[in-house]
């Protein structure tokens, strides 16, 4: 709320702002203006005129029906009616065309000495030194004192009387005119000098008391009007220039006053408020408690300040605080008066401040705090309801190398992306939450059975299958998700969380772009992998790492034409562990990099060794990780190597699977084509998972695609697969790629021969072996395709 300025001594002043601010005026007349001041005069006059009139008429018919009679000559009558005539001509002047005139220089003072000659003639008529109406000069000289400006000006006039006063009696008693004769005033007074001349100097000497004293009492008055008028007139001026909102209604809601403030942040000014009242500007869901407020200030009591919305002339909704009183006159309420702030900026303030508390800030989801507390609500209703309640974990495979090879700008594009297609997939039930990096958790609410989350998440990762173009680049992106489910799994919602915070990094073991559903088994799982995480650490320095080698046959000739080195670990501990077991590990931690430029060492050391010994040359091909593939210094590494060890380019093959070259397809074909400058040929691992076209695969300059083992497993049995399979082998042949398979059954063989695949591997001609015992195979030139 405002600080009250001067709030005890504001109130105060209500009562006379009331008046002014609903038409009544200000406080009392405005004497400093002389337009007001000629208007009371005039005013003052036709109370006198009536008064003269209402009484010369009285005193005609009372001397009519008196034995006096009536004393009056025609022409006396005619005189006398002619003045009254004139001086209601000019007064009506002065009184409705002043404007006309107040240009005039001395207008002030020729009606001042018209009324001063009025009342002389009155004079006359009535007795002259025998009447009683010499007292209407008072009246004259207080006319004067309120006209005029100046106590000189005044005391003039007041002397200008008692002349015309001396003048007339002198007149009379010089018979330059006629005196009027009263029936019951002896003819003689107007004679007697001595009685003339003290009437003269008594009347004189009172009206130039009356002049003094109404000169001094009108200047008081002048300057009390003028010093309240300014004061008032600071006060409306402060209101109208503060800047909170300041306004004034009747008991019935209609407005006396609203100041500057009020106009330009609600756009009403006074004049289109008149057909509105107080209530017509609250919102509506206000009024209720407004109007008890009303009451309140209307009872007298004191009302706590309130805090609601006003609603613009535009209808836009402004939030206001403050508080309100009313003012009395005559123990009955005359006016409430309000002042408020705008508050409208700390409100969205506070409620931005409140969201970014609860929301992620770049993609405006729930974020992991907002997220819980939804969570424990759900479950709270869950356990009333006896319904189910599904986590679904989300963690965005390789995102990590989009963000690092494009910036974190295409990232947070790509992060909103994401969040806006979540959002696409839920109910409105249902929450989606960033709760980090890129980290996206749902909660599932009002399950029928626990098969909807897995409908969910399948929906989702259809979702993010399509292709994202962000900043010119197309953008793949997929997702692991781990599902945990109450009742069941956990029972509160940081355990629920972590549950399926588990049961994603189980999907992401088992291949990314899947769903998996926590079970016991996995907490054994997530103890063993934070084990091998911490051995793995150490295993590069202590050499527990191995390479081996398979095969890979050519279906014409049934030769050898290549090995595939692979990677496996001889655990102290666990024994011997097959790299699905801790690759992804590799990959999350980044010991990849350092693991996979040992790997590419070892091979090219052994190639060249082979090649040292007479054995005949044979390409070796390795597998890349996504996280390697970002290295901007890959080809640099890789070219290092080559030259270390003094092998050819040639004798060298990379393997890269189609998700990772596709996640992020411009980047890649530029680190591709820096590899193929070194000589060496380029394989797409486990193709037909991604998202490759054939424009792509031009793009790409690859020598070989391997089609991934999900679709040659069952080709023999499932014709949705051989087709696939066929499809991809016709493809990679019209293009003249080599095409290598998994082969683990004699029927997968005859199948894949008789489509004519160029090249096959597999556990069917022989598992992974080392490099001693792989040796055989090159000196003896065994056909692996005869091994069986």
């Amino acid at each position: 709320m405002t600080e009250k300025t001067n709030g005890s001594d504001l109130w105060q002043r209500v009562p006379a702002l009331t008046d002014a601010l609903s038409g009544k005026g200000i406080g009392p007349t405005n004497f400093a203006d002389p337009v007001v001041r000629t208007l009371l005069v005039a005013k003052a006059r036709w109370l006198a005129l009536l008064v003269v009139g209402l009484y010369g008429i009285g005193a005609m018919v009372m001397f009519i029906r008196s034995p006096y009679g009536f004393f009056l000559s025609r022409s006396q009558i005619l005189f006398l009616v002619l003045s009254v005539t004139v001086m209601a001509i000019y007064n009506s002047i002065y009184h409705f065309c002043y404007e006309k005139i107040s240009h005039l220089r001395f207008n002030v003072q020729f009606q001042i000495l018209l009324d001063l000659l009025f009342v002389t003639a009155l004079v006359h008529f009535s007795g002259g030194v025998a009447s009683w109406f010499w007292p209407v000069y008072f009246l004259v000289t207080i006319e004067a004192a309120v006209l005029l400006q100046e106590p000189r000006d005044v005391w003039l006039h007041g002397a200008l009387g008692g002349l015309l006063y001396g003048a007339l009696l002198a007149a009379e008693n010089l018979h330059i005119i006629s005196f009027v004769e009263m029936p019951f005033v002896n003819p003689w007074v107007h004679n007697d000098v001595f009685n003339i001349v003290l009437l003269w100097l008594w009347v004189s000497i009172l009206n130039g008391t009356v002049a003094v004293i109404a000169a001094f009492l009108m200047r008081v008055i002048r300057r009390e009007n003028v010093a309240l008028r300014e004061s008032e007139a600071r006060l409306v001026g402060f209101l109208d220039s503060a800047n909170d909102l300041i306004f004034s209604f009747t008991p019935e809601g209609k407005f006396l006053y609203v100041n500057r403030a009020w106009e330009q942040i609600l756009g009403y000014d006074l004049d289109a408020l008149s057909a509105t009242t107080m209530l017509d500007i609250v919102h509506a869901d206000q009024k209720v408690k407004c109007l008890a407020g009303f009451r309140r200030a209307l009872a007298g009591a004191k009302v706590t300040p309130l805090v609601g919305y006003f609603l613009s002339r535009d209808g836009r909704p402004v939030a206001v605080e403050g508080n309100i009183t009313c003012n009395f006159r005559d123990g009955a309420p005359e006016a409430i008066w309000g002042i408020c702030r705008d508050i409208t900026q700390r409100k969205e303030a506070q409620e931005q401040l409140l969201h970014m508390a609860h929301h992620d800030t770049l993609t405006g989801l729930p974020n992991r705090r907002y997220f819980l507390d939804r969570l424990k609500q759900s479950l709270a209703l869950a356990r009333r309801l006896e319904h189910r309640v599904a986590i679904l974990f989300l963690d965005l495979d390789r995102f990590k190398i989009i963000n690092d090879t494009l910036g974190h700008g295409v990232g947070d594009k790509l992060l909103k992306e994401v969040a806006a297609r979540l959002s696409a997939c839920i109910r409105e039930v249902d929450t989606v939450a960033r709760i980090g990096g890129d980290e996206f958790i749902l909660t599932l609410v009002n399950l029928n059975n626990v098969a909807d989350a897995e409908m969910v998440s399948r929906k989702i990762l259809k979702s993010l299958a399509s292709p994202v173009e962000i900043d010119g680049h197309e953008l793949f992106i997929t997702t692991s998700i781990g599902i945990s489910i109450y009742p069941g799994d956990a029972e509160d919602p940081s355990g629920l969380v972590k549950k399926a915070d588990v049961a994603m990094y189980h999907a992401k073991a088992m291949g990314k772009n899947n769903s998996q559903y926590y079970t016991p088994a996995l907490d054994r799982d997530a103890l063993r992998k934070l084990g091998l995480e911490n051995s793995m650490r150490k295993a590069l320095e202590r050499g527990e790492f191995r390479v081996y080698f398979q095969p890979k046959v050519d279906t014409g000739s049934g030769k050898m034409t290549s090995l595939e080195a692979l990677l496996r670990w001889q655990h102290p501990e666990l024994g011997f562990l097959l790299p699905a077991e801790f690759l992804n590990i590799a990959e999350e931690t980044g010991m990849i990099v350092a693991i996979g430029e040992w790997v590419l060492s070892e091979v090219c050391r052994q190639s060249r060794a082979w090649q040292d010994a007479g054995l005949p040359l044979t390409p070796i091909s390795v597998n890349l990780s996504g996280v390697q593939l970002q290295q901007k210094n890959l080809a640099e590494t890789i070219g290092g190597i080559l030259a270390a060890t003094g092998l050819d380019g040639r004798s060298l093959e990379l393997e890269i699977t189609e998700t990772v070259i596709m996640q992020n397809p411009d980047f890649t074909i530029g680190i591709l084509g820096e590899l193929k400058a070194l000589g060496v040929s380029l394989s797409i691992d486990d193709f037909g998972t991604g998202y490759s076209s054939l424009a792509h695969l031009k793009r790409f300059a690859v020598n070989t695609l391997k089609i991934d083992k999900s679709f040659v497993r069952d080709v023999d049995s499932n014709p949705a697969d051989a087709a696939i399979a066929t499809a991809i082998i016709a493809m990679g042949n019209s293009l003249n790629l080599k095409v290598a398979e998994g082969v683990e059954t004699k029927e997968q063989l005859s199948f894949l021969q008789g489509c004519l695949c160029d090249e096959v591997q597999g556990f069917y001609f022989s598992r992974a072996l080392p490099a001693c015992e792989i040796e055989a195979f090159l000196a003896m030139e065994i056909h692996p395709l005869a091994a069986p």
